[in-house]
């Protein structure tokens, strides 16, 4: 999560898109069930593992905000069980909202000053512009979790009322496929397909590296979730405009004409880097099954055979649709479900890489041009100078 945040803020701030995403759909089923009283801070509890399953005939694993609510649909759970009071939610949570407030005010206090100083014609720093960067991705990260807990340690344990296995029996056959990482995964298992990117970069380095192995049996901090369209569209412009905001370092002064030049680069790699994964998952995630779904249908239909008839999944796979099926998932369990389209794997892994570099350029510069600052860059803002004078 350090790396992450550092690396790209905007990859915290779609986290906590996607969990309040989560949360708002979580609250709209229980109310649908007749829970009007589950809130959003119960369901951001749920899914960050604030409940686990425990039954004295299984090991304890945790649960989502959907497989609560199935638990509690389904008689398996009484809702009083996870319809927690506010205050007790409120005392588990280590988050101080006097802090953020704080923090917030900070924020905007900083902000103010910069642009201060751009009306006033004063120098702005390379590590200004990015701290300006991550002040909007902050931001909208402090608003979407605004409700959700922070740094519970101890989950809350729900004992059901039969045991694991007679769940499994009642749900059916959608209950007997393997599972990976509950045996509750029938019941929703969401992963967007940044999701898929993310666990595919992460395995890779985790080959590498056993700080970057996920072993312990809770959800990920990681676990980025499924948005709405509406949330693609808050999510594109908050990207954009991190991006756009180190463009504005253009013609700003730096020590030397090369590092003006890196800087310029980098800062529109990150552009590029951006517009090329949106583009790259609409084609991969949308257009191309678009595509493809059409021709097989007319394929189908020329042939005279349905689509499931004309698609066999049972057929034998050559050396080639081995190899390529290996390429594609790098989990150590063999998980179909992170399964990433091979025409995602080499763009998403150079985009990552030459985004990573860029990065990595633009935090470097915001140390180096300390060196070799404009004199205005130690001249205060004249607030006066924004009041009128008659």
């Amino acid at each position: 999560m350090t790396c992450m945040g550092l690396i790209g803020p905007e990859f915290v701030f779609q986290l906590a898109l996607g969990q309040w995403v989560s949360a708002r759909r979580s609250v709209a089923a229980f109310k649908e069930s007749g829970y009007p009283d589950w809130t959003m801070r119960h369901a951001f509890l749920a899914d960050m593992g604030g409940f686990v399953f425990h039954h004295p005939a299984s090991e304890d694993f945790p649960l989502t905000a959907k497989q609560v609510h199935y638990l509690v649909t389904q008689g398996y759970v009484e809702y009083a069980a996870v319809g927690l009071d506010r205050k007790f939610i409120d005392d588990r949570n280590k988050g101080d909202a006097t802090a953020r407030f704080i923090t917030v005010c900070q924020m905007l206090w900083f902000s103010v000053n910069c642009f201060g100083r751009v009306a006033q014609g004063l120098a702005i720093t390379t590590i200004e512009l990015t701290t300006l960067g991550f002040i909007v991705c902050t931001l909208g990260t402090y608003f979407f979790w605004a409700r959700k807990p922070m740094d519970v340690i101890n989950a809350i344990a729900l004992v059901p009322n039969v045991s694991l296995q007679k769940i499994l029996e009642k749900a059916g056959d959608e209950a007997k496929e393997a599972y990976y990482c509950t045996p509750l995964d029938f019941i929703g298992r969401e992963l967007s397909p940044w999701a898929l990117y993310w666990t595919y970069w992460v395995n890779i380095l985790g080959k590498f590296c056993s700080l970057f192995r996920h072993t312990s049996h809770k959800i990920r901090d990681d676990n980025f979730l499924p948005i709405s369209s509406a949330a693609t569209f808050v999510l594109f412009l908050s990207q954009i405009s991190y991006a756009a905001i180190h463009i504005c370092g253009w013609n700003i002064h730096f020590p030397t004409a090369t590092e003006r030049l890196l800087w310029r680069i980098s800062s529109l790699a990150i552009m590029v880097s951006i517009l090329s994964y949106w583009l790259v998952e609409g084609f991969t995630w949308r257009i191309h099954p678009a595509i493809k779904n059409y021709i097989d249908k007319r394929r189908a239909r020329v042939h005279g055979k349905d689509l499931e008839q004309y698609s066999d999944p049972d057929l034998p796979q050559t050396r080639y649709q081995k190899f390529a099926a290996k390429l594609r998932n790098n989990s150590n369990r063999d998980d179909h479900a992170l399964d990433v389209p091979l025409k995602a794997i080499l763009p998403m892994c150079m985009l990552g890489a030459f985004y990573c570099t860029s990065r990595a350029y633009i935090l470097l510069e915001d140390l180096l041009s300390l060196r070799a600052l404009p004199a205005t860059a130690y001249q205060s803002i004249d607030w006066s100078g924004f009041i009128p004078h008659f």
